[in-house]
């Protein structure tokens, strides 16, 4: 198959596996998908142009009428990734390629990792759920493209002179065979938490795709959170594996975290690291933010920048979009939106803002629709234990009704809390209402900028929302 894909890409213009976005001259791989079989749509190719099509060899039979050069392949999904390296010339040979994965935190780690990398001269692309790109980035779909997409934008990052990619690699990625071909460098696992239980069904299944990215040949090295359960068994599986492992966390790790300092707007501490104390001051809030700045700051040693530099850089960090991203005034509440989705970003966000309000908190949040409902509970208990004021909310409904969302949460809720399924409504309610000394959690959809409800997507964003309802804020 390689041998074959490099005599004939010289004659090609394009790869697909979409026959609506095929190209005159170009390769098409058909095959199997979730929703549809790719290989009904060869002869829509074909009248595009397509000169070659691989397809899936089970349960096929080519048709003669098809006058076109074709080669049958097994298992071609999981192989789209390898030929896709191949055809756009294995650009990811010529990176320096950053995994990141894990429940929480990889889209802000893999956000300072490019900046960092950057600030120090090294022109780093990004490809994660804020986007793509180098500097202003471009939207895409989901927080890891498919296969060819991934290796079509290594090669834009190749052919723009970039020396560096980091890439947050999802489950579903792994899953589904993604981020196949690409050849990384150093991989980085986070933590692991509940998410995404409706697609994995349990939490091993879970894990074990995680781990895919750890075993990828080209690997150099992992970096581990070792403070985490799931963290402590990758990190022994690869040590079994011989497989170079640079640890981190607070309570202990190759790259420890101590004498941490909390204000309202920075953290300030101290990293032990082969005996030696590094100072680090960031404009960051937060335990979470803690652990991101660790796995950022042992992904860049791993990388092979030395941690004097890397440490200096840290203050200069911007704010991700939608992360703990603050709103308002001296003037008004405290808002913060944050992409906190799951329970346990939830409540690391949470315990965060309890420790700098002097009122209430308040919390406004909601449930994805047709995702995993028994995480329904745990987010209703979180807040619940934490949070002041609640007011449960549409996330993103997608299929279901809101309401049977928001009754489902209800259950299992305690205290004070309201429904307002209306999330705009929700939002200007809140902050109508808060007090100027209170502080305002907006949780779920961060930097989106769609709400989606049966299958359409809504332009909508918690920041407009919020922004518009401070406007007219009068103080209580």
């Amino acid at each position: 198959m390689k041998s074959v894909l490099k005599k004939i890409r010289q004659h090609l213009s394009d790869i697909s596996n979409d026959s609506r976005h095929t190209k005159k001259n170009s390769l098409f791989l058909a095959y199997p998908g979730i929703h549809q079989d790719g290989r009904s749509y060869i002869e829509a190719a074909i009248k595009k142009g397509t000169q070659v099509i691989f397809y899936e060899k089970k349960n096929f039979v080519w048709k003669k009428l098809w006058n076109v050069a074709h080669h049958a392949i097994t298992d071609l999904q999981n192989k789209e990734g390898e030929i896709a390296h191949t055809f756009f010339k294995e650009p990811s040979k010529k990176l320096l390629t950053i995994g990141i994965t894990g429940t929480n935190g990889k889209t802000s780690c893999a956000y300072w990792i490019a900046e960092i990398q950057n600030l120090l001269g090294k022109k780093t692309g990004l490809i994660g759920t804020l986007g793509y790109g180098y500097n202003k980035l471009k939207p895409h779909t989901y927080t890891t493209p498919d296969a060819i997409s991934n290796h079509r934008i290594l090669r834009e990052f190749k052919n723009k002179k970039m020396k560096s990619a980091v890439i947050e690699v999802s489950s579903h990625a792994l899953s589904q065979g993604r981020v196949n071909g690409v050849l990384f460098d150093v991989a980085v696992f986070t933590n692991l938490s509940r998410d995404h239980l409706d697609y994995h069904l349990n939490f091993n299944n879970y894990f074990n795709e995680k781990k895919k990215l750890f075993h990828v040949p080209s690997l150099k090295v992992a970096v581990i959170n070792i403070d985490d359960s799931y963290g402590k068994k990758l990190r022994t599986s690869l040590n079994k594996n011989k497989i170079k492992v640079l640890s981190y966390g607070i309570k202990g790790g190759d790259i420890k975290a101590i004498d941490i300092e909390y204000s309202n707007s920075s953290t300030c501490f101290k990293i032990e690291y082969k005996k030696e104390i590094y100072e680090v001051k960031a404009p960051l809030i937060g335990e979470f933010n803690v652990y991101n700045l660790l796995a950022v700051i042992a992904s860049l040693i791993a990388s092979g920048y030395p941690i004097q530099k890397i440490v200096k850089k840290i203050s200069f960090l911007s704010q991700v979009p939608g992360r703990m991203e603050r709103l308002g005034t001296k003037n008004t509440p405290k808002i913060f939106v944050d992409y906190a989705h799951t329970p346990d970003a939830l409540k690391k966000a949470l315990q965060t803002l309890k420790k700098q309000t002097d009122g209430k908190l308040i919390c406004i949040f909601g449930c994805g629709g047709d995702r995993d409902t028994g995480k329904r509970k745990d987010m209703a208990e979180v807040a619940s234990n934490i949070a002041d004021i609640n007011i449960i909310t549409s996330d993103n409904p997608r299929n279901e009704n809101p309401k049977t969302i928001i009754s489902q949460i209800s259950m299992y809720m305690k205290g004070y809390y309201r429904a307002e399924p209306d999330r705009n409504k929700a939002i200007e309610k809140a902050i109508k209402y808060a007090k100027k000394d209170d502080v305002i959690l907006i949780a779920g959809k961060g930097h989106e900028t769609y709400q989606e409800i049966k299958g359409v997507r809504y332009p909508f964003s918690d920041q407009t929302c919020a922004r518009k309802a401070l406007r007219v804020y009068k103080a209580n």
